[in-house]
């Protein structure tokens, strides 16, 4: 579903990027630091790409609550008036919040599994 795509896109370019870290900086591992923002740069990557669709399924969800009228007729439906009304940006309207959400979250996890996969590593695990 929706997870599994900004998982799949965050996955991929976490790895494209700590690469292209490892890669140009070959003698060093990289710091913390980079890992926290390699991981931030991932999740704003894979919410970028997904949350039009994210936002688009809220909307058809909540329509016709409470007696209001149903007001798109599927998932296309929805882009075309969301874009007609609000633009390009209006798909990506409330991504802030979601961001202050899951950019933290998720460039801790990646850190710390960076962390625990090279003490394990070490230790022989």
């Amino acid at each position: 579903g929706m997870a599994d795509m900004v998982v799949g896109i965050d996955l991929c370019c976490y790895s494209f990027l700590k690469e292209q870290y490892i890669r140009n900086n070959p003698d060093r591992e990289p710091s913390v630091g980079v890992l926290l923002s390699v991981g931030a740069l991932s999740s704003t990557c894979g919410q970028v790409v997904s949350y039009p669709l994210a936002l688009v399924r809220t909307k058809i969800q909540a329509q016709g609550m409470n007696g209001a009228p149903d007001l798109y007729s599927g998932m296309t439906d929805c882009f075309r008036k969301t874009v007609a009304t609000d633009g390009v940006r209006g798909l990506y309207r409330g991504i802030l919040p979601n961001f202050m959400k899951s950019i933290p979250a998720i460039s801790i996890s990646y850190a710390v599994y960076e962390r625990a996969k090279a003490a394990l590593t070490q230790a022989g695990v």
